[in-house]
């Protein structure tokens, strides 16, 4: 069920002013600097919309099942260009005998297409050519015929796919982030996600909190303390969106903690100039 998300973030300090000098340079041709700076905010409000809406598994009219792209972990690989990890591709439930496009969203970049056609076999494992007679069952098949991606990815960065179908009448969203930030304690569990390479805004993803009420969550952020309000849907999920952003700095820590009845968790990750290194 979809979680109810009231979207209140307040962009403070200069994260504005940032994303004109860098997430959104062509911004900065716009002659009036507050103009500019409230059309990003604006941008990225809407950025981290859709961010948040592709990680939900909600059903919905392209998605009723509410069907996800499962990531199976293939191995290390070395490339020329470093060290990655190799995963295979699957959508279990996806409908076969037709085409799909398959998409990928890294933060801090534009959408692109990843495969024009795509292919399901009947475990959904994602294919570049119709299934075979022998392929049909099989979880995994040779490089040449599944879709395989090579990944490297910063702590906590999310990579997401989205397969859909020729038609545009289904679409299969999937993240999968390589290195979570992620912390559990008690009954709840924590989870943040950078919505952009130095951490302009983060994520937060909380599951087992108190179902239907609201739970005081304390941020501290290069020195300055503040709290801010988590509400749990019924099911005791809940959603967040935190700017760590602080007046006078341009890089620091954030640690997002939670200390409620029969829950304790706490979660730092980097923000700020020269705070993202894929692992």
């Amino acid at each position: 069920m979809k979680s109810q998300i009231t979207f209140t973030v307040s962009f403070r300090g200069s994260l504005g002013k940032l994303l004109v000098l860098s997430t959104l340079a062509p911004l900065a041709l716009i002659c009036c600097a507050q103009t500019a700076e409230k059309k990003a905010e604006d941008q990225a409000a809407t950025v981290i919309r859709r961010q948040i809406e592709i990680d939900e598994d909600a059903p919905n009219s392209m998605n009723p099942k509410g069907l996800r792209i499962h990531f199976s972990r293939i191995g290390d690989v070395q490339l020329p260009g470093g060290h990655v990890v190799r995963y295979r591709l699957r959508v279990p439930g996806a409908p076969e005998k037709q085409s799909y496009v398959l998409a990928v969203w890294r933060i801090g970049a534009p959408m692109s297409y990843f495969h024009s056609k795509v292919y399901t076999n009947a475990k959904g494992l994602l294919m570049q050519h119709p299934p075979l007679a022998e392929q049909e069952n099989l979880d995994s098949l040779k490089r040449d015929d599944e879709i395989e991606v090579d990944l490297k990815a910063a702590r906590g960065e999310p990579i997401r796919y989205m397969l859909a179908s020729s038609d545009e009448k289904l679409f299969f969203p999937g993240a999968i982030v390589l290195h979570p930030a992620a912390s559990k304690g008690g009954n709840c569990w924590l989870e943040a996600r950078l919505a952009f390479p130095e951490g302009q805004a983060v994520l937060l993803y909380g599951d087992g909190l108190a179902p239907g009420l609201q739970i005081p969550m304390q941020i501290v952020s290069a020195g300055d303390t503040r709290t801010q309000m988590l509400t749990a849907n019924k099911q005791g999920h809940a959603v967040a969106v935190v700017a760590p952003y602080v007046t006078g700095k341009s890089a620091g820590v954030l640690k997002m903690s939670v200390a409620a009845t029969g829950c304790s968790a706490s979660i730092e990750i980097p923000w700020g100039k020269g705070s993202y290194h894929p692992l």
